[in-house]
């Protein structure tokens, strides 16, 4: 079996910061991996070392010294290759824009009988690169997986949806997203990091794929707050009388 893993540089969302008017702090925040990828690129691992893939291959959009890194990090973690996509800012690419590398890509360089990707990023949360690239290449989705198991031609996912646990099934090749609640990623030895720094890492331009950069503007961005009301109800004196300023508070929100 043959395993391609996109993976991407996101913003370390746990230390992000914000100025007082809701402005993040991006150039202070460190970048990393996305969690959803980690876990996406711990299945493709776990994948190889029961023996089911021969070759796992870690893609991302972006060749600058921090998406480098990220490769590095998933050689540490098991990757047997690792390709960058040489784009100056592959941060005001389109969903689309990076759906259609990552698919071009894989029309390249392929078959691959699985693709692996992280279900959304903690940037974005869109969700929607994995089914794209799934539709471009016309293969069947199995999305938000919080267990993954391959046998021989056939994969197998377990999906937690609002109303409960699905299973679903399909035979490979086939386009998995995961969640980042699917396992718990590996860290790597101090030897095999030291063995990541020393392999390849190849480059590939858009151009080379037959692909045209489509870019967004980005306008604003914001920290979502919820105003507070600041209600206060006295039930010192009278208990139920509170009861009932509180429950019509609620009622003119529309909450009951």
């Amino acid at each position: 079996m043959k395993v391609l893993v996109a993976v991407k540089l996101t913003y370390d969302i746990n230390q992000l910061k914000f100025e007082k008017d809701g402005t993040p702090l991006l150039d202070a925040c460190p970048r990393v991996m996305g969690e959803a990828d980690k876990c996406a690129m711990e299945e493709a691992a776990r994948i190889k070392d029961a023996g089911k893939a021969e070759e796992v291959v870690a893609l991302t959009v972006g060749s600058s010294k921090e998406h480098q890194r990220i490769l590095k990090d998933a050689y540490a973690m098991g990757a047997t290759k690792a390709v960058a996509i040489k784009v100056n800012d592959p941060d005001n690419l389109s969903a689309l824009t990076i759906a259609t590398i990552i698919a071009s890509f894989i029309k390249k360089t392929g078959p691959y009988d699985m693709i692996l990707l992280g279900s959304g990023a903690g940037d974005t949360h869109s969700s929607v690169v994995g089914p794209m690239v799934a539709s471009l290449l016309n293969m069947p989705l199995l999305a938000n997986a919080d267990r993954v198991k391959v046998e021989e031609d056939d994969i197998t996912i377990v999906s937690t949806l609002e109303d409960g646990q699905y299973k679903f099934r399909s035979r490979t090749p086939a386009v998995v997203t995961v969640t980042s609640e699917a396992n718990e990623p590996r860290i790597p030895t101090i030897r095999d990091i030291l063995r990541s720094k020393k392999k390849p890492i190849d480059e590939i331009s858009p151009e080379d794929l037959g692909v045209e950069l489509s870019k967004v503007d980005l306008v604003d961005v914001k920290r979502y707050e919820v105003p507070r009301k600041r209600v206060k109800i006295d039930a010192t004196d009278n208990v139920e009388e509170a009861v009932d300023q509180l429950i019509k508070a609620l009622e003119q929100e529309g909450v009951i």
